[in-house]
């Protein structure tokens, strides 16, 4: 990450000039809550979610963090503010990619050096505790349930990529184990027993010249992965385990279906892994960029294939394309539609159910962004033209 990495109903009138553009409610189960918030955050739990407040001072400029807050999604105008001394201010306004993960706040900075990044975590009412400071210490790195942090051994300067023999681990905090391994590429995704990862071999590497100085392009001296079946692999998702050995390799194609990895998402479990897919004659002779069926992966090491739990597209012909699954840990799934119908929709799976339900939809040719769910399922959030907006289903208490 991104996790990424990474939604919802028909607008009453007074709603919709805070949308920018005409929003229509598909159903009326479901209430809209306009926070009136510029910008998003994460769930930390049904009843709390952080709001990461901020400005870019101008155009071109880093984005300056001006603090973490957090609410009740039933009260968004109450915002609390998080206490992240002793953290300086100056590095506070540095803060990147908050997400939350087991009840607990995550975010990182990068050291003064800029060589490594620091890692932090922080619970509401407590403290920031230092993680980790490594070298591509990131939220999307770490399983707190399996208690290690995926390093990084490459760097790259200038486009010449340099493999290291160890990850430059400055801190780490006991009980935590830092997998240094060489990363193929940044695409990755971490569970508590395995990480699945991208693998690309690239024909020419970039390297400095032993003579005059500058750079080159040669050959790559690397021959591809060979999977244990005898294939070469030039491009796939390996699926390894904490050792890096490669347990299987998670493929993209199935017949009849094709699995996006654009759209991938773990479940919080790390259970099963999650995308957008099609099956074959779906979308009739258009080509779009995602699917409108929802797949997913069981990650138990065994198990070799892909299952349909949901097919959201209305007929074969629907040119419906989801992005942005997001996976609560009930394995409720929420997911975003591409404003290929003339607006962009928002579509919720309880897991088990023999169907997805529409939860909004915002007219116009643009597209919701940062979804995200609750835990529990109850909540769903979006960003709609920059502001944050809450769902819940109508006649159900938080």
């Amino acid at each position: 990450m991104t996790h990424r990495n990474r939604l919802l109903v028909l607008a009453l009138a007074g709603a919709l000039s805070l949308l920018g553009e005409t929003a229509s409610w598909a159903k009326s189960d479901y209430e809209i809550i306009n926070t009136g918030i510029k910008g998003g955050g994460c769930w930390v739990d049904d009843s709390h979610f952080v709001v990461v407040k901020g400005h870019q001072p101008a155009p071109g400029q880093e984005f300056e963090v001006e603090g973490l807050y957090y609410l009740d999604p039933t009260k968004p105008k109450d915002l609390k503010r998080i206490d992240l001394s002793p953290i300086e201010p100056a590095i506070q306004r540095k803060i990147k990619q908050v997400s939350c993960q087991d009840r607990t706040i995550l975010f990182y900075t990068m050291a003064p050096d800029r060589k490594t990044s620091r890692l932090y975590s922080v619970r509401i009412g407590a403290q920031p505790e230092l993680i980790a400071d490594m070298r591509w210490a990131r939220p999307a790195a770490i399983s707190l349930e399996g208690r290690y942090l995926l390093g990084n051994k490459l760097t790259f300067d200038k486009g010449v990529r340099e493999e290291h023999s160890d990850c430059d681990v400055r801190y780490l905090k006991h009980g935590l184990k830092a997998l240094c391994w060489p990363r193929d590429t940044i695409a990755q995704w971490v569970t508590p027993q395995f990480v699945i990862h991208e693998y690309i071999w690239d024909e020419t590497i970039l390297v400095r010249k032993a003579v005059g100085g500058g750079n080159e392009r040669i050959p790559n001296p690397e021959p591809p992965f060979i999977l244990a079946d005898g294939r070469e692999l030039k491009q796939g998702y390996l699926l390894r385990d904490l050792e890096r050995r490669i347990v299987l390799e998670i493929k993209t194609e199935q017949a009849p279906y094709q699995m996006y990895s654009s759209s991938f998402e773990v479940d919080p479990s790390g259970e099963y892994l999650y995308a957008a897919c099609s099956r074959v004659g779906d979308h009739g002779t258009r080509h779009l960029t995602l699917g409108g069926r929802i797949c997913r992966f069981q990650l138990d090491g065994n198990n070799q294939g892909w299952e349909e739990i949901v097919n959201i597209q209305q007929g074969s012909a629907d040119p419906i394309s989801l992005y942005s699954l997001k996976i609560s840990e009930q394995g409720h799934v929420v997911a975003a539609e591409r404003a290929h119908r003339g607006g962009a929709s928002l579509w919720k799976y309880a897991g088990g159910a023999s169907a997805a339900e529409k939860v909004v939809q915002v007219s116009g040719r643009r597209d919701v962004d940062s979804l995200q769910i609750s835990p529990g399922g109850k909540w769903v959030s979006f960003l709609d033209e920059s502001t944050l907006y809450f769902a819940h289903t109508k006649g159900v208490t938080p």
